[in-house]
């Protein structure tokens, strides 16, 4: 009886217990789903919050995008006002300025306040870009300069009349390259721009139009708006031509102060001597650079099928003058001259038709 009393007190405690343990189990699942719920409502709110983070990152990047691009066409804008002021001043300087020297240097900041020059690879500034500013760029100028010869005459380097100075002047300096565009299409391995180059790329394409290689429509739009006055070009060629020989012998002859001087030693048939040992390495560069030029220019005039045009006055002091080599040990020096001698001596040998 006794065993049986304890029996049942154990049976009704394991009940018990049982229930107990129950209950507890059933309140860790209660408290699990509880928990369960309330993760999946927090991972809901998180899940809305992303959303609407992302959103407004999109949001973010839609208004940065714009404002890069009200930037971009207010830097574009900004730039064509400020550098077309530029070169209206420029060339009002040009026309006030008396010596050659002060037009020639207005002359190469006109022709760097082009925007071409000023080509970022930023903002606006694509491939094709580039080439819409070439273009604006020798449309203007091509009308420009008409200001300055409204005929396609042959002009003397040696002209006393302002606008024919000027004229002159910008057909020197065509070549110039801002040094913002050397530093930007270097890098990109893209071919500089000035404005001998597209003059120069125009009348190759002239000559592949003539051919029946191209098409109008497959011009270059700068070359489109050049050719439209391919006699003005060949007028343009022909005086830098002639006005850099001018330089030249101006330099070798030591008359560079007297335009005058230049005309009476080339009449009456003066014999002289260009002395390279009166120079230094610079200046003997730097009549290398003419001579280049000088080859250069008659190399474009001579492609496009137009014969060289050379003032009578200075080619006649041209074949007057001897050039003697300095006594100078350095090699470097001693290949200058002989590279100057040589160009010098095809100066003076070439064809060319005397005015």
């Amino acid at each position: 009886m006794v065993w049986d009393s304890r029996l049942k007190s154990l049976v009704v405690m394991a009940c018990v217990g049982g229930l107990v343990s129950a209950c507890e189990m059933k309140k860790n699942l209660d408290d699990m789903h509880k928990a369960t719920v309330e993760m999946s409502d927090t991972t809901k709110d998180m899940s809305e919050t992303t959303k609407r983070m992302e959103e407004k990152t999109s949001d973010l990047d839609k208004k940065s995008e714009a404002l890069d691009s009200k930037t971009a066409e207010l830097y574009d804008a900004l730039r064509q006002g400020n550098a077309a002021v530029l070169r209206k001043e420029f060339l009002e300087q040009m026309t006030e300025a008396n010596e050659m020297p002060k037009k020639l240097a207005l002359g190469v900041k006109y022709f760097w306040a082009f925007e071409f020059q000023l080509w970022s690879m930023q903002g606006l500034d694509n491939d094709a870009r580039r080439e819409e500013l070439a273009s604006s760029a020798a449309r203007e100028f091509i009308r420009e300069i008409h200001e300055y010869a409204p005929t396609n005459e042959f002009i003397s380097p040696t002209s006393d009349d302002n606008k024919e100075k000027n004229f002159l002047a910008l057909a020197t300096t065509l070549h110039e390259v801002n040094d913002k565009q050397k530093n930007r299409v270097d890098q990109k391995g893209l071919p500089q721009f000035s404005m001998l180059s597209l003059i120069e790329r125009a009348l190759k394409e002239k000559a592949a139009l003539d051919a029946g290689q191209i098409s109008v429509d497959q011009l270059s739009h700068s070359s489109y708006d050049l050719l439209g006055f391919e006699d003005k070009l060949i007028q343009i060629l022909q005086a830098r031509h002639n006005f850099i020989l001018t330089m030249l012998v101006a330099k070798a002859s030591h008359v560079d102060k007297d335009w005058k001087s230049k005309i009476k030693l080339g009449l009456l048939g003066m014999k002289w001597t260009l002395n390279f040992g009166d120079y230094n390495d610079v200046e003997v560069t730097e009549m290398k650079r003419y001579v280049k030029a000088v080859m250069d220019t008659r190399a474009i005039l001579t492609r496009a099928g137009h014969p060289i045009l050379v003032d009578e006055t200075i080619m006649k002091i041209i074949k007057n003058g001897q050039a003697v080599k300095s006594k100078s040990g350095n090699k470097a020096r001693q290949a200058n001259e002989k590279d100057l001698l040589a160009i010098i001596e095809q100066i003076k040998s070439a064809p060319v038709h005397l005015k």
